[in-house]
Formats: C-alpha cells, sequence, structure tokens
C-alpha cells in the first residue's frame, strides 16, 4: 500500500502525520509543501472519487448495512487477527506498518469488515477509541480496498487528537462513524 502524506499549515505551523511512530509532528511553515492530493488524479479512478468524497462529505452516498460478514469461513481465525492488531495499535504501533502490507480478501466490501469488527467489541464507547485498528482491519481484510478503498488518518487542529477513517467507492467503510466529519486528512493509504 502506498502511502502519501498531506500537510496541514494551521497558524504558521505544518503538521505532518509520521507514519512510522503514528503521532503528528509540528515545525515551522515551509515554502515547498506542496499538495500531494493531486497525485490522486493522474491514477485510479476510484481513488479520486474517495478524496473527493472526503473533500465534501455532503455528496457522500452513505452505505446500508449488510449481514453477510456472518457467514465468514474461519471466523475464529479472522478474530484472532483482529484482536492482535488491536493490541499491536495499542502497545506497539510501529508493528502495524507491517500488518498493513496484508491482504487477506475475506470480506465482499469494507462494509462487511466494518460489522466484523463491530461484532468483536460491541461497546460504541470503546469502538471510539479503536479507529486505527478498525480502519486497518478493514483495509486488510476487504476485497475491494486495494482498487477502490482509501484510509485516511485526519487530525483535528488546534488540538492534536487524530482519527482513521476509510472510504470505499465514495462512501464511509463504517456506517456507525461520523465523526471523521471534523478532521482534516493528514495522511491516505492507498
Amino acid at each position: 500500500m502506498k502511502t502519501i502524506n498531506l500537510p496541514i499549515v494551521f497558524y504558521d505551523q505544518e503538521f505532518r502525520f509520521n507514519s512510522f511512530w503514528g503521532c503528528l509532528t509540528c515545525k515551522a511553515k515551509s515554502s515547498n509543501s506542496g499538495d500531494a492530493a493531486c497525485v490522486l488524479s493522474m491514477g485510479n479512478p476510484y481513488k479520486a472519487q474517495n478524496v473527493d468524497a472526503v473533500d465534501d462529505p455532503f455528496k457522500m452516498k452513505t452505505r446500508e448495512k449488510s449481514r453477510s460478514w456472518k457467514t465468514v469461513r474461519y471466523a475464529w481465525l479472522v478474530k484472532m487477527y483482529a484482536k492482535l492488531l488491536t493490541w499491536l495499535c495499542i502497545h506497539c504501533y510501529p508493528l502495524t506498518n507491517v500488518c498493513r502490507l496484508l491482504q487477506l480478501n475475506i470480506f465482499a466490501d469494507a462494509g462487511d469488515a466494518s460489522l466484523f469488527y463491530y461484532s468483536i467489541y460491541p461497546s460504541m464507547k470503546r469502538q471510539q477509541t479503536l479507529c486505527l485498528p478498525r480502519a486497518l482491519f478493514i483495509a486488510t481484510t476487504s476485497r475491494r480496498f486495494r482498487q477502490h478503498g482509501t484510509l485516511f488518518v485526519g487530525a483535528f487542529l488546534p488540538t492534536v487528537r487524530m482519527h482513521a477513517w476509510v472510504v470505499e467507492d465514495g462512501m464511509p467503510a463504517d456506517c456507525f462513524d461520523n465523526q471523521w466529519i471534523y478532521f482534516r486528512p493528514v495522511m491516505m493509504l492507498l
């Protein structure tokens, strides 16, 4: 998966996402910070559609809840993978860079992968803190993600709060997550 970092300039400070450590870095504004989102306009039209959807979320289609995730073969093994990914994101973030290279192709689309992850951790209060492992799980288990999906990590400035979400086919993967609208993307995982 290709990573594109998008700098955010806020009050003469430039914020960038450090994809190795998983944190925001801040420095004085530089004059040569280009817009990395234009790279997408030359490539896959589905990826460009996802970026456009995040830029204007009111035009975004909504995803309906599917139930085909209940027929997953080897569900216990997929649950173990989800729990391992969650543990890595919380305790040892740099190892998630290895996990994101996997493509398991278990679920038909990102919506099914999202609902499966919610079945493992059903508490909505807990789900608010699990946005990154959920997004990585969706990205690595959806069959359509490689061609049609984009994982975003966004920042809410002036605070340094961050949030991760997936957009696939111009729709948010998670039908329960609507707080991504408040976050400005600092990193895209294609």
